[in-house]
């Protein structure tokens, strides 16, 4: 059993002392017993391992925490668009549009029907003007 000391086990994977001291609390390199010293085939596997889990998205919670946001992303996604081809869903600018030429046509019925209130005595249609257009106001006011 050959045996590697802390420091020469740092330079050979090209690491720090602290790094060595992080892998072994996880299991990844073998002690040789002594404070400071290690077994040299079955670290430098473990070290293999642990860097080919790595590479491949396993080697930690992260990378799966990473790839499950990815994935979660990915679905809402594909599935805004499905809905979006579907007509279930509209692009806000679309809906905005047709609300504001909607509410431009409601306001123009509401201030005709006074026009078409000539016949009225000139004060109740002054009056009739007024309300309707303080009516419209209010409402145009209103949020949410």
């Amino acid at each position: 059993m050959t045996e590697i000391t802390t420091g020469n086990l740092a330079k050979l994977f090209g690491t720090t002392s602290k790094t060595i001291a992080d892998l072994a609390k996880r299991g990844i390199l073998v002690s040789a017993g002594k404070r400071g010293r290690w077994q040299l085939e079955p670290s430098v596997g473990g070290y293999v391992r642990h860097l080919r889990e790595t590479a491949a998205g396993r080697g930690s919670d992260a990378g799966a925490d990473a790839r499950a946001r990815l994935g979660a992303a990915q679905a809402q996604l594909a599935e805004a668009k499905a809905k979006q081809l579907s007509g279930e869903l509209v692009e806000a600018a679309e809906v905005e549009a047709k609300w504001s030429a909607t509410c431009r046509a409601i306001r123009s019925r509401v201030l005709a029907v006074a026009e078409r209130m000539r016949d009225l005595p000139a004060r109740q249609h002054v009056k009739l003007t007024r309300e309707l257009r303080d009516a419209l106001t209010d409402l145009s006011e209103r949020r949410g």
